[in-house]
């Protein structure tokens, strides 16, 4: 069944003319249309614009002319990110009416080679939750149990993938948002280096530059793929120029790796150390050594700083709306907003100055390890309705994603050992700024060493 295909495999389809891209097209709308009543993934439909690319893909097709091994390819685009004509309503009520007029640069890459956008995917207002939840779309749910959230903020990019709607989703990451929800949906999230991926036209940006476009896949060969289209520099976007070198990072070159499953007295649950735990000791087979290390980095500064950012991002938001925003918006983002409003220039410059000195200590406490393996998150999926899992704090549930954020470095989740209970649970590999090659190697090894492809939710195999 081609719907449990990957991209990569699906373009050979396409290159072969074995299938279409209008039929892949009516295949993905398909299962739309069955699994969303249940795990309302969308926000928005893009049927006659997905359609015009997708006839426009099967002409050159026809031709013999596709643009790349993602022209027909149906992929979904996060409400939070700008696409030229289609809603974005960052999750809430107060963008309800918002249709911007152009695409963010990502769009645009994905449009130059052929992508079909099938529509935006669901967030939780300002993409400030962890899960997806909002009074604007209300609550998705997990293709693997629909009691459960995909998590967020990114939740409605990761239920698509998950449950074979599109082989591809563009989200975004400013705390663990797309890292996390591929964590607890057995998929691949990466977070690539802030600026990696550029970006120009959207909404204000939230924590100053801690969020970047997230990306989903289910394999690494994907994974690569959407990553070679969306990665380099663009003029508009002076984060994208200012990288050092790759890294020669080749399959035969040995890595030194830290790992770690508690930072300070907080741990993820006994389920999650073991996952990770399993996955640290499978790459002493594939050419790596591997110790225990501390996090490099202060939790409680950390926590300190994000508190006074996030709630100053939610407070530049809402002052564009001087007679809604109290009524319009959800409990979370209220509150984050009154704090934010309370902030003196100078309790949010101290902050900067904070952060600062935060990274330079990071930086000086990594040591000589191409690579840390952590945890991606605390715990798996839990209730969707519930704040965070059960005994856990959202706080400590989201603590191994935001310090990368923070630090501006490149991490990917891919599916570790699941929990007993068959629950997702995700593994997560950061390296130093710019090293995202060495993250895409590590995960292409353990996804070597243990595949993961197969790994379907029932409900998946039901339409």
């Amino acid at each position: 069944m081609t719907w449990q295909l990957d991209a990569t495999a699906l373009s050979t389809l396409l290159d072969a003319r074995q299938i279409t891209p209008l039929q892949l097209l009516e295949q993905s709308l398909q299962r739309l249309d069955a699994l969303e009543p249940v795990l309302n993934a969308f926000t928005h439909v893009d049927r006659d614009g997905a359609l015009v690319a997708a006839t426009a893909a099967t002409a050159r097709q026809a031709a013999g002319a596709r643009l790349g091994p993602l022209d027909g390819i149906p992929v979904s685009v996060k409400d939070n990110i700008f696409v030229a004509g289609l809603p974005a309503r960052w999750g809430s009520l107060l963008f309800r009416e918002h249709i911007p007029d152009r695409d963010d640069i990502c769009v645009e890459r994905l449009r130059a080679v052929g992508a079909v956008i099938v529509g935006k995917t669901t967030t939780p207002e300002l993409a400030m939750l962890g899960r997806t939840d909002s009074r604007l779309s209300g609550v998705t749910r997990s293709p693997w149990d629909p009691t459960l959230t995909p998590g967020g903020s990114s939740g409605g990019a990761s239920a698509s993938v998950a449950a074979g709607i599109t082989t591809l989703a563009i989200g975004t990451d400013m705390g663990g948002s797309t890292r996390l929800p591929a964590s607890y949906t057995s998929l691949v999230g990466m977070r690539p280096s802030t600026g990696r991926i550029p970006r120009r036209f959207g909404f204000p940006a939230t924590s100053i530059d801690f969020q970047v476009i997230g990306l989903f896949a289910r394999t690494m060969r994907d994974m690569r793929l959407l990553y070679g289209v969306l990665a380099g520099p663009d003029p508009r976007d002076p984060y994208s120029v200012r990288f050092p070198p790759q890294p020669d990072v080749t399959p035969d070159r040995r890595l030194r790796i830290g790992w770690f499953t508690a930072i300070g007295n907080e741990c993820a649950t006994s389920e999650v150390a073991a996952s990770v735990a399993a996955a640290v000791g499978s790459l002493a087979g594939a050419n790596c050594d591997a110790a225990p290390v501390s996090a490099p980095f202060n939790l409680g500064a950390l926590r300190t700083f994000h508190a006074v950012l996030t709630a100053a991002a939610a407070a530049r938001v809402v002052v564009r709306f001087p007679d809604r925003w109290r009524a319009e918006t959800c409990e979370n983002v209220r509150a984050a907003a009154e704090r934010g409003l309370a902030i003196s220039a100078a309790a949010y410059v101290d902050a900067l100055d904070a952060l600062a000195t935060w990274r330079a200590d990071l930086t000086a406490a990594w040591g000589e390890y191409d690579a840390l393996i952590a945890p991606t998150a605390a715990a798996p999926a839990w209730r969707a309705e519930d704040e965070a899992p059960p005994g856990l704090t959202s706080a400590t549930q989201g603590m191994f994603g935001a310090w990368v954020n923070a630090a501006g470095l490149p991490g990917i989740n891919v599916p570790g050992q699941p929990h007993p209970d068959n629950r997702p649970i995700g593994v997560q590999i950061v390296a130093p700024f710019g090293h995202d090659a060495v993250v895409l190697e590590i995960a292409q090894r353990l996804e070597t060493l243990a595949p993961w492809a197969d790994r379907w939710p029932a409900m998946a195999r039901t339409v």
